[in-house]
């Protein structure tokens, strides 16, 4: 277990690079390339997973890969999509809140289902790392009133992501004799043309544009090999240890490594958030 440990670890670098990626774009032009990058992201991690496939020498079209593959492939587009009008109709806390506590889902189904033990410093564990990702997200519009549809949004967002670490749960519990760069291919090419329904042409400027592909690039490389090892993983690593662990550490990392990148300071919710955080990973990997 401690050699999975120090992967998760080793990941998590990656994890800082792709939320780097995402913050920028996201902070540019209103955020209106949004879908136009996680769209070209999606296939540029499709390309990369297409010749590992096809030289894989296990069952690629067998129904558990596609099955799994292409429900991760639904999740993820929609959440990138719904997320969007999440931050239109209520607070990015509050839609911060709904994505980080999609990693409670497969926590507790573990536990029902997958003899993982989730034992009760676990729950508060996992809860403070929640809370601490809430608190690390600063947002001009956590004033903004809640209206129904911003719930639902909400819960959509909730569901979707903790769908897919389930998908990457049932790959690797079920079907680890499968093929996991096919798994990785349909999850993304999926994703890819179900976002191209949702891209609207824009004038865009040269500048722009190429700052989409950088960071496209740069998001796809790391996204690509953190969804293999993640896959790989789930098989063999608890829920409640592999979730919490890469997501939490990297949201701390992200908003530390921020102060630097992006020059934005440290408040004090800031450092209550962090100092919850690290507390939240040593409950849960006690």
């Amino acid at each position: 277990m401690f050699s999975k440990i120090l992967i998760i670890l080793a990941c998590v670098p990656l994890y800082v690079v792709n939320s780097f990626c995402d913050k920028y774009i996201s902070s540019q032009d209103g955020n209106k390339n949004n879908i136009l990058y996680n769209g070209i992201k999606f296939l540029i991690c499709s390309i990369i997973f297409f010749p590992m496939a096809l030289i894989a020498d296990v069952p690629k079209f067998a129904f558990g890969v596609v099955f799994c593959g292409v429900a991760c492939g639904v999740m993820y587009a929609v959440s990138k999509t719904v997320i969007l009008k999440g931050y239109e109709k209520t607070s990015v806390a509050f839609m911060t809140l709904c994505h980080a506590a999609g990693m409670i889902i497969p926590c507790i189904i573990g536990h029902f289902f997958w003899l993982e033990k989730l034992s009760i410093l676990s729950v508060v564990g996992i809860l403070l790392a929640v809370t601490s990702i809430v608190l690390l997200k600063d947002s001009k519009a956590d004033k903004k009133k809640f209206k129904t549809a911003g719930i639902v949004i909400g819960i959509v967002v909730f569901l979707t992501s903790g769908g897919v670490m389930i998908a990457q749960k049932l790959m690797g519990l079920y079907f680890s004799e499968q093929s996991i760069s096919a798994y990785n291919f349909y999850s993304f090419i999926v994703a890819f043309f179900i976002l191209c329904f949702f891209v609207k042409p824009k004038n865009t400027d040269k500048k722009s544009k190429k700052s989409v592909l950088i960071c496209s690039i740069g998001s796809a490389v790391s996204l690509s090999v953190i969804s293999f090892v993640m896959t790989g993983l789930a098989g063999s690593v608890p829920s409640v240890v592999l979730f919490p662990l890469f997501n939490g550490l990297g949201i701390i990392f992200v908003c530390i490594g921020s102060v630097f990148v992006f020059k934005e300071k440290l408040s004090i919710k800031n450092v209550v958030g962090l100092l919850l955080g690290v507390c939240g990973l040593c409950l849960v990997n006690v």
